[in-house]
């Protein structure tokens, strides 16, 4: 009996204590949290997460004027590799409106792990060239898959028109 009275005295003493520090305490505590807030502002500024975050957060809820700029940005992006001709760039503007398209239906929240998938539950409603489209990403896989895939620059230019008529009916590019 004499340990747990002694336990219950500890205990007791640390109860009293507390209670005629406790304004020491709580600013000991604010001063602790203000300075590992400091220190967590600053590494998540010294890492730039800041800004992929806020941009990520701002594209996930849908601001349409920033998805529309960003889109446009892609287009252009996309039409500059059309036109210089090289075989390089015909790819990879063929594979970018592949990209875009997967990541504004999966934005859009269809359900799917990856464009196949999330053209598989479409319909005609949805997209209207949709078997347009499916014959273009099957192209654009074996642009990915065939490193001797040789894609002349009328293929590309209409393939790129196949998903040009898409990012039209959802209102991304005019």
């Amino acid at each position: 009996m004499a340990v747990v009275e002694a336990i219950f005295n500890v205990f007791g003493a640390i109860i009293i204590w507390i209670g005629e520090n406790l304004l020491i305490i709580q600013i000991f505590s604010l001063f602790i949290s203000s300075v590992l807030l400091v220190l967590i502002i600053f590494f998540i500024v010294k890492t730039n997460m800041l800004s992929e975050e806020i941009e990520h957060f701002i594209s996930v809820l849908g601001s349409k004027d920033l998805s529309r700029r960003r889109s446009l940005k892609a287009w252009k992006q996309i039409q500059k590799r059309l036109k210089t001709g090289q075989a390089n760039q015909l790819k990879l503007a063929v594979l970018e409106a592949d990209r875009i398209l997967n990541e504004i239906l999966k934005m859009a929240g269809w359900p799917g792990k990856n464009l196949d998938e999330r053209l598989e539950q479409a319909g005609p409603v949805e997209l209207s060239n949709l078997e347009e489209i499916r014959q273009a990403h099957k192209l654009r896989n074996r642009i990915a898959n065939e490193p001797n895939f040789i894609i002349t620059p009328n293929e590309a230019g209409l393939i790129v028109e196949i998903y040009k008529k898409v990012f039209q009916e959802l209102n991304l590019i005019e």
